[in-house]
Parts: structure tokens; sequence; C-alpha cells
């Protein structure tokens, strides 16, 4: 019997790529085909060892070709390979400029900063090309930009309007969205009936993420009085149903005793269904009961690993718990790791995290974290945010890192004035002061 190896495989596809076509006995539509099914089924290496042929098969269409480097594209974005992603999304688009698929993974990469430095503007640009070409999942993903801000101004009605096509295309999520444009604060005044109408159409389209955002109407009274007994009987079906929003919500509340008796195995195995549904309050939840012991045995390295999924899906506490982690290390390995997630935090306009940031950037002892001036942009935005002592220091030592001795001499005065008027905190003072006499001996502060 005649075995055969990879090498005899590939000596074959030269073979039939470099014969005329009537000799060809290769299919390579069918191998794409199997490589979708074989992606599908998380078999990457195998799919991408089907494509290879399809790559270079001078018989395929543009379009079946940019379909190939796409498939390709996305199973390096499955694996993380993000950078790999985007060279061949990039391809997929040489082929097929207008792709919509192909140009809403491009915005999704650019949105989230994976493999390319975040781009919310460029993102939303792609996703508007997409939408354009009538591609649903795009219009949605439009829809949800305009009504966060998302690299584009907000926009209540322009996101309805694409929330719409979306909609009418039978996308649940879309009328998800659709219902929280009718709330408050995005609706001024807020329409509860017209939410209500959208999340029964959810419903009824199949989310069952629908009745929990039912439940937290009915809990706030919008609309009407708050009921609770109408809320919890929504958020039990909502989660029985599947939702993870409303398993992460009876978590909490088995958690701290919120209106149930306190049940922290039921949190614990709530949380874990939320977790399993990639939820990022479920990874928050399990990283607190690992932490702190309750209702398992106490383990730091699971806790760390939950906090690390919550923070890469985007949680703020966990993005700074993981940067002060890293900065423990007290290494340069550890302050560049700090800096890459207070970055992420500072994008979601945390003043906490726009300071933190700021001060790591300030004050590192190492020369190479340091940047003055993107420190001193950073911190003037916190101190907009929130004018108090220690965000002022910040900013005066921010001042300091720039080579501006006089102004970091007078906001730390300022912060000292601020500190006093607020009650004087010797332990506070006594290191505001600290900071005074570094900047007026000329000398920037090192942690």
């Amino acid at each position: 019997m005649k075995t055969f190896t990879l090498l005899t495989l590939y000596v074959g596809l030269i073979w039939a790529v470099s014969t005329p076509a009537a000799a060809l006995t290769l299919d390579s539509r069918a191998f794409v085909e199997r490589a979708g099914e074989l992606i599908e089924s998380g078999r990457y290496e195998l799919a991408r060892t089907y494509l290879e042929p399809a790559l270079i098969d001078f018989r395929l269409t543009p379009g079946e070709r940019s379909r190939a480097y796409y498939l390709r594209g996305y199973s390096y974005y499955d694996q993380g390979m993000y950078v790999s992603a985007m060279k061949d999304y990039n391809r997929a688009l040489e082929f097929y400029p207008g792709n919509p698929v192909v140009l809403s993974a491009v915005a999704h990469l650019h949105l989230e900063g994976l493999g390319v430095p975040r781009n919310p503007t460029l993102g939303a640009a792609f996703l508007e090309q997409a939408a354009r070409s009538d591609h649903p999942p795009a219009s949605l993903r439009l829809g949800a930009a305009y009504l966060t801000g998302t690299g584009v101004n907000r926009d209540v009605e322009a996101a309805r309007t694409w929330l719409g096509k979306a909609a009418d295309a039978g996308l649940a999520p879309a009328m998800l969205y659709l219902a929280q444009s009718y709330r408050a604060p995005l609706a001024d005044p807020a329409q509860p009936d017209l939410a209500r109408q959208w999340y029964e159409k959810a419903r009824e389209a199949g989310s069952s993420d629908a009745l929990a955002y039912l439940g937290f109407m009915a809990e706030n009274g919008e609309g009407g009085e708050p009921d609770l007994e109408a809320a919890r009987a929504y958020f039990a079906e909502a989660a029985d149903a599947g939702s993870a929003v409303a398993q992460a919500k009876l978590a909490h509340a088995y958690l701290t005793g919120d209106g149930v008796a306190e049940d922290p195995a039921r949190a614990l195995a709530l949380f874990q269904q939320a977790a399993e549904q990639g939820h990022p309050s479920g990874y928050m939840g399990l990283a607190y009961l690992y932490d702190s012991g309750t209702a398992v045995a106490e383990d730091r390295a699971a806790a760390l690993d939950w906090y690390a999924r919550a923070a890469r899906a985007g949680v703020l506490d966990a993005q700074l718990r993981m940067a002060y982690l890293a900065l423990a290390r007290d290494d340069l390995d550890g302050a560049r790791e700090a800096g890459e997630w207070f970055a992420r935090a500072a994008a979601q306009d945390s003043a906490q995290a726009l300071n933190d940031y700021a001060w790591l950037l300030s004050t590192s002892e190492f020369e190479a974290v340091r940047n003055g001036q993107q420190a001193l942009t950073l911190a003037m935005q916190a101190v907009s945010r929130n004018r108090n002592p220690g965000y002022l220091d910040t900013l005066a030592a921010a001042y300091a890192e720039t080579g501006k001795f006089d102004r970091a001499v007078a906001t730390q005065r300022e912060a000292l004035e601020l500190a006093a008027e607020q009650g004087g905190d010797a332990e506070l003072t006594e290191e505001l002061t600290t900071h005074l006499r570094a900047f007026e001996s000329g000398k920037p502060w090192r942690e």
C-alpha cells in the first residue's frame, strides 16, 4: 500500500497548479468548502492546508479567492493571531474591495485594536462601507456605534436607521439596541412603551436577553412604579432560557442576598453558566469567588485567569487590576504590560484610568516607559473630569516630566490647598509635600 505523506500532497498540489485547466483534477472550490467546515469545527491548521491550493488556483473568480483569504484570515482570528488575520483580510479586499463580510471583519479589528492600533474612527468607516452594501450584521454594528458614539458622533436617529435595517432582516440584537435607544439616558424623554415593544419583538425573534432587559425595566420602574416581583420573574425566566445577562444578575443577587436568600453555591453555578457564554460579568464573578474563597477553595491563579479574561472582554475594573498586578512585578516587562492595560482602560474614558496611566508615563523608573507629553495630555483629561488633589498631583508630575517645573510647582501647591480644604489628610499632605520639594528643586518624580 502506498503511503501519502504531507510532502506527497504538496508535490501533487504543485503539479496540479502548473498543469493546464483541462488536465486538473483538483477541485479548489470543494477544498474551500471543506475548509469552511473544518474552521467551524475548530480544526484550523487542517483548514489552512485545504485553503493553500485555492489561494493560488487561477481558475477561481476574484470573489471566490477573496472568500478563501477571508476564511484563512478568520481561522487566524479565532486563534488570536490577529496580525495574520489582518494580512489575509487585506488580501481578500484586494480581490474583492467591496466584500461586506471582510469589511466588517477589518472594522472589528480596528474597533477593538486587535493586531492593529485601536482606531474606532477607521473601524466605523469600514462598517459604513459594509452596511451600504446591505449587509445586516454591518448595519447592526454601525447602528450600535452611532448609539454609543464609538468612532462616530453619537446620533440616536442615525443609530435607529441602521438598526432598523438590521432588525428588518430579523437580527434580534438590533431589536435590543433599538429598545435601548428609547430608554434613558439615550432617549430624552424616554419612551418605555416603545422600548418594551422592541424587547417583545426581540423575544419573539429568540432573544432570551430581551426578558432580562424587561426585568431591568420592571426593577427600575421605567414607565411606572418599580415591580421587584415581576423583575425577579423576568430574570428567572431569562436565566432558565439561557440569558447570560440574567444569569449574572441573579448570581450577584444570590451572592449579596439582594432580594433573595444568600446562596453562594447558587451564585457560583450561575456565574459559571454566564462565563461559559462569554459574559464578562461571569468572568468577574468567578474571579471574585476564587480570589475570596467564596463557595470554592481560594485559588489566586484561577482568580487571575478569570480577571484576565474579564479584562480582555473590556471590563474596566479588571483592566485596572491587571495593570496594578503587572506593576507589582517591579520590572520593565511589568511596567510595559501595565501600560498596555492602562491604555485599554483609558480608552473607556475612565478618569481613574487616565490618571493612573499618566502617573506611570510620568514617574516610571524605566525610561523606555516614560512619555511626558502623552502623560500631560492624559493628566489634563483626568483633571477635567475630577479636579481632586491626587489627580492634580499627577498633572504636576507630568509637567515636571516635560521640564515645566514652574507649572509643576504651581499645580502641586493647588493640590495641597485643595487637600487642606477637604480635611487635610496627614498622609496625603506629606506625600504631596514630598513631591513638591522635588519639583521645586527641578527634579521629576520617580517611583
